[in-house]
């Protein structure tokens, strides 16, 4: 053989070791990683919200006429009764058709006694003319003109019976008007708004515009959250499930309620990129009591939806993503069955090595998931950081960090 082969055969060799060399100190080289044991922890799922306070029961006072106010009673921040005087409008327009329709209905029932007496009359008269020509003193044309009249009179009375009750409807209509201007609480509770003063003009109500509310009056000792959830987590809420609310007014206090109404029609919302939000309405009843609460107080909720004592749990941030083609052995294990080409789970240190495994996870709490299978108590999984969990590979070499 020529020398000049035997330099390439040289060559090869060298190029050879060189590339075994730089495989073996790959594979020996390790990554820095933080573990944490697989234990059992109390874990709960929440779901936060944000929205407001209200009361479960308010009315607001609305004029039911229009006129002057001429008196109020009450203050923003009283208390009142069920029953009491609140306001008083201008009596005077509605006094005044008060006394007209109560003339007319005197009219009609003095009218009514007339017509009775015409009619009683005019049927005496047709006796009378009747029993005259039998005895052939008077003719038919006498009769005709005599049952003319009585029937006249008959009509006559009964017009005058129905103006009497025309005009009892009126006054009973009139006289309610009148009722109401004396504005008298609805309710028990809180005057929580007050939008009048005495000499403004309070205006009815029409099918098109709103009338005048005068006053809002709250029943403060049942107070309710309102609050928003997204589509993605009101699916987990059920009515009586229990919520923590915390007022941003009051911030070292934590109130307790339950859900008690989920609503049915999203509430839409379109943000600042034109991409539009679907939330729900979710109520909660406070069953603890807010001192100096106030309508319309911002809330904070956190919803517990699921609750789990003693659960296998991991760190949040250890459960990772990966293709089947990047576990080994994928093929060959009988363990290991998922859908899809990415498969969830967990790197467990076993041996100074990361070995993928798969994990099947229940439900979500603040740090930790839940563990249905795939795990044992006391095993090392992988826990920090993201970028080594993001970086790492099934079997490869890793040092376990101190924390």
């Amino acid at each position: 053989m020529s020398k000049k082969y035997w330099i390439l055969i040289g060559v090869a060799v060298v190029i050879t070791a060189l590339i075994i060399i730089n495989l073996r100190a790959k594979r020996g080289k390790s990554i820095d990683v933080q573990v944490e044991k697989v234990k059992r922890r109390n874990l709960q799922m929440v779901i936060s919200a944000s929205g407001s306070i209200r009361p479960k029961r308010k009315i607001d006072v609305s004029a039911s006429t229009i006129g002057k106010i001429t008196k109020v009673s009450v203050e923003e921040g009283d208390y009142v009764e069920n029953g009491q005087f609140l306001m008083q409008i201008d009596p005077e327009q509605l006094e005044s058709t008060v006394m007209r329709i109560e003339a007319s209905l005197e009219f009609a029932k003095a009218r009514f006694k007339q017509s009775k007496y015409e009619m009683e009359q005019r049927k005496n008269e047709l006796k009378r003319i009747k029993s005259l020509f039998k005895q052939g003193f008077r003719t038919e044309q006498d009769i005709e003109t005599t049952q003319t009249a009585y029937n006249v009179a008959t009509a006559s009375f009964e017009a005058s019976s129905q103006s009497i009750v025309e005009q009892k409807a009126l006054l009973k209509s009139a006289r309610h008007n009148l009722k109401e201007v004396t504005i008298n609480s609805g309710m028990s509770g809180v005057v929580t708004r007050l939008n009048v003063e005495e000499g403004e003009t309070a205006i009815m109500g029409t099918i098109n515009n709103p009338g005048t509310i005068l006053m809002t009056i709250a029943d403060l000792s049942q107070i309710e959250a309102e609050v928003e959830v997204d589509e993605t987590e009101v699916v987990y809420i059920e009515i009586g499930h229990e919520v923590s609310v915390t007022l941003d007014a009051f911030p070292d206090t934590t109130y307790r309620g339950r859900v008690t109404e989920i609503g049915n029609s999203p509430i839409l919302s379109s943000s600042i990129t034109g991409q539009q939000g679907v939330d729900f309405k979710v109520v909660i009843t406070l069953t603890d009591t807010i001192p100096n609460v106030r309508p319309g107080l911002s809330a904070d909720a956190e919803i517990i939806v699921a609750q789990r004592d003693s659960a296998l749990s991991i760190p949040i941030q250890s459960l990772t993503v990966r293709g089947k083609k990047d576990i080994k052995g994928f093929e060959a294990s009988d363990s290991l069955t998922a859908d899809g080409e990415d498969i969830e789970g967990v790197f467990v240190v076993s041996g100074g090595n990361a070995l993928f495994r798969m994990v099947k996870i229940g439900i979500s709490g603040n740090k930790y998931f839940e563990v249905i299978s795939g795990l044992d108590v006391s095993e090392d999984v992988v826990s920090g950081d993201y970028k080594a969990i993001r970086d790492l590979k099934d079997g490869q070499r890793v040092a376990i960090k101190k924390n």
